[in-house]
């Protein structure tokens, strides 16, 4: 029963712990893409965010009401789209990356998929068909995401009415997977081995870098 314990009790830390992780987010820049809203001129897609001191990757808004200031920092937890909603917002980021044209659209969008439906029309304005466009293509486009290629960060902690920071979605490039690794690690020992084998058999030795 020790070597259970000594097992499962630092998987139970480890469990604890990873739950309990939150990223410090710094909000340091915009595109150069405005909108009138029904708050006003606003900045839209791209926001860019560092994610624990990293470089600043491009992300998407998704929370219209809340308020974040370039330089403002604070802390969030990480997450993968699981809701249609949040499918169809990573199909919106996809969109954007992929047709820049389209990115003010996709951010209103994305926008109108998490506001409450009596603001969602003052909030896109004349851009209403435009929108509903891109609103359309998502909700048929949602099902081809591969969720693990996003991760959207949701504020934690205790703020004042109107003073929380916004939450933010991004697209990441995927790490190879241990097991593509493995192969190529197991690959490139083949192909060293197969050299060696040929300039042996050729009295030939292989000279030291």
């Amino acid at each position: 029963m020790k070597i259970v314990r000594v097992v499962i009790l630092p998987l139970v830390f480890l469990v604890l712990a990873s739950g309990a992780y939150a990223d410090t987010l710094k909000f340091t820049g915009t595109g150069s893409n405005n909108v009138i809203t029904s708050k006003g001129d606003v900045t839209t897609y791209p926001y860019y965010v560092s994610v624990n001191g990293a470089k600043s990757v491009a992300m998407m808004c998704l929370s219209f009401d809340n308020v974040t200031n370039i330089g403002e920092s604070w802390q969030a937890t990480e997450s993968t789209p699981t809701s249609k909603l949040q499918l169809e917002a990573a199909w919106l980021v996809q969109d954007a990356i992929a047709n820049p044209k389209d990115d003010v659209a996709d951010q209103l969008a994305a926008w109108s998929l998490f506001a409450k439906p009596s603001e969602v029309q003052s909030l896109i304005g004349d851009d209403a068909p435009y929108v509903q466009n891109q609103l359309n293509l998502a909700a048929l486009g949602y099902k081809s995401i591969n969720a693990a290629n996003f991760v959207i960060y949701t504020p934690t902690g205790n703020y004042l009415p109107g003073c929380t920071p916004q939450t933010f979605i991004t697209e990441i490039v995927p790490a190879p997977e241990p097991g593509s690794l493995m192969l190529l690690g197991t690959g490139l020992l083949g192909l060293a081995f197969g050299l060696f084998r040929k300039n042996k058999a050729n009295g030939l030795a292989l000279k030291p870098y």
